[in-house]
């Protein structure tokens, strides 16, 4: 099964999201966007899992949060990697404790290593993925990314709600052909 450990989002700032989302998609740039219910943020994605493992990565998951303190956060600013005038994932940005979510992030990707999962060699940024610009096409008619980059522009300084994020879910993802879906096999709730 397809699995990922992340913080959950609360629904202003899901709300927040979608109306990003709707000011950016008449850009017409050619962009899978996500479900704001589906928003999170991952601190470790970690692939095709064989169920009969959930139980140690629950025991691991456990024993890296146990004592953490859920980190004041707010959602801030709009932009893109590698970078706007190139988007290929859309993201919006978050403020406040986010050396707290890095913490987190270490000591999950430590705490499963023993498991047999391999630690992430890009460094950790913490924000979610509004969406995934989809390959270019080429030729004439093909979408272009500058009115995108123009909009991004235009939102990267875009001041969202100020929250506290206190769940870490474990969750099973089910790609379908309308997206994906997510169904939280365990949650670890921060103090």
């Amino acid at each position: 099964m397809r699995s990922f450990i992340a913080l959950e989002m609360p629904p202003e700032v899901k709300e927040f999201a979608a109306g990003l989302i709707k000011e950016l998609k008449p850009s017409g740039a050619d962009v899978k966007w996500v479900e704001p219910m589906n928003l999170h943020l991952t601190l470790k994605f970690l692939g095709e899992v064989d169920p009969s493992a959930t139980a140690d990565i629950i025991t691991a998951l456990e024993g890296a949060l146990a004592g953490r303190s859920a980190p004041g956060l707010s959602a801030a600013g709009c932009g893109a990697f590698p970078n706007a005038r190139s988007p290929k994932v859309v993201w919006l940005g978050l403020g406040g404790q986010t050396d707290l979510v890095a913490q987190m992030a270490r000591a999950v990707e430590t705490a499963l290593e023993p498991l047999g999962f391999e630690a992430e060699k890009r460094a950790f940024k913490p924000h979610l993925t509004l969406g995934r610009v989809r390959r270019p096409r080429r030729g004439a008619g093909a979408p272009s990314t500058a009115p995108l980059s123009r909009a991004l522009a235009a939102l990267a300084a875009a001041a969202g709600p100020s929250f506290r994020a206190d769940r870490v879910v474990l969750m099973k993802s089910t790609l379908t052909g309308s997206g994906p879906i997510y169904e939280s096999l365990h949650h670890v709730t921060l103090v």
